[in-house]
């Protein structure tokens, strides 16, 4: 949409007479739509940001007859101030918010003092910005005791509301994490039933993003959630992008869902993509059209910990090798498919020393020469050397804990459902003995060799949400079956079906294993890794050589974004989670079903992390939420503890 013709007077006129402007005059009437944020935080420094955007500008700005604000823009003052009571602010200056960055603006503060709670804003000297907030970590070295902290990933504006934002806002954080798909670039409406998830408004722009209008356009429909700028001017962030902030599973030269037929230049996207993410995020990056890709970095605080924020999409990731042009459980779902005789498919009784049993003894083969070739990669020699480095260096640096923050799940095998439910029959817990009856039923009902005589009954999503189905049957259809039956061969026979993540690249992953070896006495209690992507929650053991356990990974659900409850909801979800940890010695927990954040409170004793679920169908705090889970790290213990949350 192009700007009402009063406000292209107002441009017109503002670029006539710009040059006579004091510097600190106001150009253009603004408001401050999208709140404020602070970043990338340092012992003496911190990046704050905001978004001025001139009254009467409504969408992308497009000004008729070339007229652009680029000239002048929009002067503003920002401020920063010690939060003590009647302080007044101590730090300040200008900055132009130029149409040439989409009115967003970045100030890097400096001479800040370390532990002190600042608050910041900006004005246009008539409309102020909200007020944010910050306090500064000790440089590496200097005392620090404890810190709190949260981490996120995949926050998708159509699958529900921003509560997992509006609660960890009421947390005091020292500072947050997100992994990547902060926004996502597909369009259409909201995909989930009213019951699933919150009203929410079409994305902006509707279609698929391709260009840096495009990408501004989401980025600002993000920035309007009130959930999301609660948090944002609460406590510093620090981002890493994964995937959706540009395309779905892109790599360093192009990506699966992008085709250069229809899509143009993937280059031309993945710039556009990455400027309009550094305007909108308070990284300390420029946002500049010809400016590098940011790389990985590191953030210190004191001698509690060092915190390596790492990068595996678009600097060193190679394309995935290919299987034969298809994914593997489509190749898995295809050879049950041809299995089946007379209308009847091959009950899992009957695969031993069958045709279909070679055909999947096949198919494993096939996944793991595929998963473990060893020139593919992530993250790429020359981050594998700097994470060697910082990690060796940790101690003598007076780092007590080495944190890694990547985008990526631990590598996992498929869900093993058969060992699941042997396991459960055999336990010594009565409550997970009955329990064995119903995933019994459950996984029978699924699996039956004969079509269209079975029902299931709705798993409820999550127990917050009541669905007004979960208490009727559903038709087992036989596509649902015949998936249900390759699941099944996947986690009897060991077949991997998935190869985005580390899962697909075995040979980086054990290069990154070796990176973190290098820690020493640095290793397992005292280097934690987080991961995101998956849109699930887990929690396991990183081990090196000779089965030495180097690290313990904390692995987050999404924000918003459906996870493997939605794919399978005739499985009860507790038999989903069992499945994955019978197939996985050293996956301790998982959650597949809720979606929320990871809460951590680090101290010189204990790294403890509570896996924190919200209710998506409320925004703000007035949904419910719950502690699921409460896992302690302590220095010298391969393996962490699970707590009462």
């Amino acid at each position: 949409p192009t700007p009402s013709s009063a406000f292209v007077r107002q441009v017109a006129s503002a670029i006539a007479i710009g040059r006579s402007q004091p510097s600190d005059s106001q150009v253009l009437p603004v408001d401050f739509l999208h709140g404020v944020a602070s970043g990338d935080p340092l012992s003496d420094a911190v990046v704050i940001w905001t978004r001025a955007t001139p009254r009467g500008l409504v969408g992308p700005p497009t000004f008729p007859d070339g007229v652009m604000v680029a000239t002048t823009g929009v002067n503003l003052i920002w401020e920063v101030w010690p939060e003590e009571a009647g302080a007044a602010p101590n730090r300040s200056g200008s900055v132009v918010a130029k149409e040439e960055r989409d009115f967003t603006v970045k100030v890097d503060v400096t001479s800040l003092q370390f532990g002190v709670p600042y608050a910041f804003r900006f004005r246009d000297g008539v409309v102020s910005s909200p007020v944010g907030h910050f306090r500064l970590p000790p440089p590496g070295g200097d005392a620090l005791a404890s810190l709190r902290y949260a981490i996120f990933s995949c926050s998708s504006w159509q699958w529900g509301s921003f509560a997992a934002y509006a609660h960890a806002a009421q947390q005091k954080l020292d500072f947050w994490v997100h992994l990547g798909d902060y926004i996502y670039e597909s369009g259409g409406e909201a995909m989930l039933d009213s019951y699933e998830a919150m009203k929410r408004s079409p994305t902006q722009p509707t279609h698929e993003l391709l260009s840096l209008a495009d990408y501004r356009e989401r980025h600002t429909q993000y920035r309007t959630d009130p959930d999301l700028q609660s948090l944002a001017g609460a406590a510093p962030m620090i981002p890493i992008w994964d995937d959706h902030e540009v395309t779905n599973n892109d790599w360093m030269h192009g990506a699966e869902s992008h085709a250069a037929s229809q899509d143009g230049d993937f280059e031309a996207r993945k710039n556009a993509a990455m400027r309009a993410y550094h305007e909108w995020m308070p990284t300390r990056h420029s946002a500049a059209p010809d400016a590098p890709l940011m790389r990985w970095r590191d953030f210190q605080f004191g001698d509690l910990a060092q915190l390596l924020v790492l990068e595996t999409r678009l600097l060193a990731r190679t394309q995935r090798p290919a299987l034969e042009g298809e994914h593997m459980r489509e190749l898995l779902v295809g050879a049950v498919a041809a299995a089946q005789g007379g209308g009847v498919l091959p009950a899992p009784t009957e695969w031993g020393g069958s045709a279909l049993e070679g055909k999947f003894k096949e198919l494993k083969t096939m996944a793991e020469k595929s998963r473990w070739q060893e020139n593919s990669r992530l993250l790429g020699f020359e981050q594998l050397t700097w994470i060697s480095e910082k990690v060796a260096n940790a101690s003598a640096r007076g780092v007590r804990w080495n944190l890694l923050a990547q985008q990526l799940r631990q590598p996992l095998a498929s869900p093993n459902f058969e060992e699941a439910l042997h396991r459960a029959q055999m336990s010594s817990d009565e409550g997970v003995r009955s329990r064995s009856g119903i995933w019994d039923s459950a996984w029978a009902n699924a699996t039956t060799a004969h079509l269209g005589q079975a029902s299931y009954l709705k798993d409820s999503l999550r127990p917050s949400i009541p669905s007004p189905d979960e208490n009727q049957r559903h038709d087992i259809s036989p596509q649902m079956r015949t998936w249900a039956l390759a699941a099944l061969a996947a986690g009897r026979y060991g077949i991997n079906t998935d190869f985005e993540g580390w899962d697909g690249y075995l040979a980086e992953r054990q290069r990154f294993v070796d990176a973190l070896s290098q820690g020493g006495a640095s290793g397992a209690g005292k280097m934690v890794v987080y991961g995101g992507d998956s849109h699930n929650a887990w929690a396991g053991l990183v081990r090196g050589h000779a089965g030495k356990v180097v690290a313990h990974e904390f692995d987050g659900m999404s924000v918003t974004s459906r996870g493997e409850e939605y794919h399978t909801p005739w499985l009860p979800s507790d038999l989903r989670n069992a499945a994955w940890v019978a197939a996985n010695k050293d996956l301790a927990w998982a959650d597949t079903q809720h979606r929320g954040y990871m809460l951590v409170s680090l101290s010189h004793e204990a790294h403890k992390v509570s896996y924190l679920a919200v209710d998506t169908t409320l925004p703000g705090t007035t949904g419910k939420s719950m502690c699921l889970a409460t896992f302690v790290s302590v220095e010298g213990q391969d393996a962490f503890r699970k707590e009462t949350c």
